[in-house]
């Protein structure tokens, strides 16, 4: 189940397979899709984001490259969970052939200890400009 799918409105359509593919397996809340630069700036100053450049905001082709999203019910406390969904996304994505990085693991290398920001809600697609 996807609650707040609303928030999927202009988010690339490989994202939106990928979330609506785990959600059909597990219980999924979206956070945030489409952000303005507003938004943004707020999200650098309060230090939940490092980027202005964030894809978050909408990109050359039209769409928002990435979405926040956690399983449901959110506990904030429990980051275990978090890493499992990480996983989760990234297995999901990988059989649909989406190439998606997830803000756990930034340098998709699979060792979550070399963060130096960890974003475990926060994943993103990577698309070519054909795309």
């Amino acid at each position: 189940m996807i609650r707040g799918g609303e928030k999927l409105a202009g988010v690339h359509p490989d994202l939106v397979r990928v979330v609506h593919a785990a959600g059909a397996e597990w219980d999924l809340v979206i956070l945030e899709g489409v952000r303005s630069l507003a938004r943004q700036k707020e999200m650098v100053a309060q230090r939940k984001s490092k980027t202005l450049d964030s894809k978050h905001l909408k990109q050359s082709d039209g769409f928002v490259h990435a979405v926040d999203l956690a399983f449901y019910p959110v506990d904030w406390n429990d980051t275990r969970r978090f890493y499992y969904m990480g996983g989760v996304l990234r297995g999901v994505a990988l059989s649909l052939g989406v190439n998606l990085r997830w803000g756990g693991d930034w340098d998709s290398d699979t060792e979550v200890k070399d963060q130096l920001f960890n974003d475990l809600v926060h994943v993103e697609v990577s698309v070519s400009q054909n795309s």
